[in-house]
């Protein structure tokens, strides 16, 4: 029984991985198309107005997401429940958002916009409730390990992203205006197509439970704390760019982001399939699991990130065209950042599948602090380079934070936790052999 739903997993890893890698490759795609026809100046405002409304969102989602899947898991509360309250949040929290920027808006977004236009910024708000349902609906997916739609989804998300955004510049001839509702279409119509996924599982509707919404709400707080702690870390570089410098500084920061972004689909894809059996199982099966997948994990980021260094340079050059070429130097900075973000996100799952996000908090909190303060100090003397600094130095101190805890509640060594051994080798050599008999095989037939 083990091995199988060890194999499951295995199969629902390598499934998420690669439905990630079609992720990757469209969004290359949709990448360079709006850098080759936007110019840095607009993509850089492109990716300034995109991020703003996944920004508000991690604001005002209040950990519902992670709570989600922790009540459908290991609280069994029935799945149409937490779907339906999933739906009657979504609207009470972008009613609520939507009326916040529209009355303070200009203090608060005005700032990091650059001076686009308030049509522009609406445009991109109007991604805030379709945000909110795929935030909490993946989650609904995610907790009864419906991978395959999962992974359906992100696939036919990537691909209409691709395909409308093409057609909607060449359409608008490179209006800046095209491409923020090419967005808008896409995920509309992809949350249309995850609904009814998630209606299939559980019929579901706008119904209210207060006993399972106070619940959700009390584990939520604490998620929310870490996952906006999370987000802020993450996306406090480019909002203090964007304040610092100009759009096309932000215009290559992004770039080098989305550069390294293939290696961070590795630890991602894995999290996402692990968390939901960390918290169907018991604190020492989570413990074990985690210290396996630590480790593995950290080893695939690491191989992938020494690919990384040696072709990223000529990579940037062919995809996004030699204008972009001030995207380089902090893409390479990033590197060991990344690294360290795919210890930081195994190790976070296991606190969060163990209602432990109090330790998660502590971590992004001390992180977000150091990294808001490199930033103001390197940004200004260092530029972009410098943001790209900030980052890897804070997110290897909350993955040292994390690991810290975890070894000590657990009673793993870090060796064991963070280092693969020889066993490890050995059967990485026997699944390559295997692997490549495989594909001999298959070609000889």
């Amino acid at each position: 029984m083990k091995r199988k739903a060890s194999g499951n997993m295995l199969a629902d890893i390598a499934g998420l991985i690669g439905s990630r890698f079609m992720l990757v490759v469209f969004g290359f795609g949709t990448g360079i198309i709006t850098a080759r026809i936007l110019g840095p100046h607009d993509r850089g405002l492109f990716t300034l107005l995109i991020t703003l409304p996944q920004t508000l969102v991690t604001f005002a989602k209040m950990g519902v997401a992670q709570a989600n899947v922790y009540y459908v898991r290991r609280a069994r509360v029935p799945v149409a429940t937490v779907a339906s309250n999933s739906l009657v949040l979504t609207g009470i929290v972008s009613l609520l958002l939507l009326s916040a920027c529209y009355f303070f808006g200009h203090w608060i977004i005005d700032p990091f916009t650059d001076g686009a236009p308030w049509s522009y910024v609406w445009l991109a708000l109007a991604l805030v409730p379709a945000l909110l349902i795929e935030s909490y609906f993946m989650a609904i997916l995610q907790a009864v390990e419906a991978f395959r739609a999962y992974n359906l989804q992100s696939v036919i998300k990537a691909i209409l992203s691709f395909a409308g955004m093409a057609t909607a510049l060449l359409l608008a001839h490179g209006k800046l205006w095209a491409a923020l509702m090419s967005q808008v279409s896409v995920l509309t119509a992809c949350n249309l197509w995850l609904l009814i996924q998630c209606y299939r599982v559980a019929p579901f509707g706008l119904r209210w439970s207060s006993e399972v919404g106070r619940g959700t709400l009390s584990f939520g707080a604490k998620s929310y704390v870490q996952t906006l702690a999370a987000h802020l870390h993450y996306r406090i570089d480019l909002y203090l760019i964007a304040l610092l410098l100009t759009p096309e500084q932000v215009a290559f920061y992004s770039i080098a982001v989305n550069m390294t972004n293939p290696i961070l689909q590795i630890p991602d894809a894995i999290g996402t399939v692990i968390f939901p059996k960390l918290a169907g199982s018991s604190d020492r099966a989570a413990h074990e699991r985690t210290a396996v997948t630590c480790r593995h994990t950290l080893f695939a980021t690491l191989v992938a990130a020494i690919l990384y260094a040696g072709a990223g340079s000529q990579l940037m050059v062919l995809f996004y065209g030699r204008r972009y070429a001030p995207a380089i130097p902090p893409m390479f900075m990033m590197l060991p950042g990344i690294i360290m973000i795919s210890l930081y996100q195994i190790l976070s799952r296991n606190f969060t599948s163990r209602n432990r996000q109090q330790i998660n908090i502590v971590a992004a909190g001390v992180a977000l602090a150091v990294n808001a303060t490199a930033n103001l100090l390197l940004i200004p003397r260092l530029g972009i380079v410098g943001a790209a600094l900030s980052t890897a130095i804070s997110y290897s101190l909350a993955a040292g934070i994390l690991l810290t805890v975890f070894v000590r509640e657990s009673g793993w060594r870090v060796r064991d936790t963070v280092l693969v051994g020889a066993d490890d080798l050995a059967r990485y050599s026997r699944l390559l052999m295997a692997t490549g008999a495989r594909l001999r095989r298959s070609g000889t037939s």
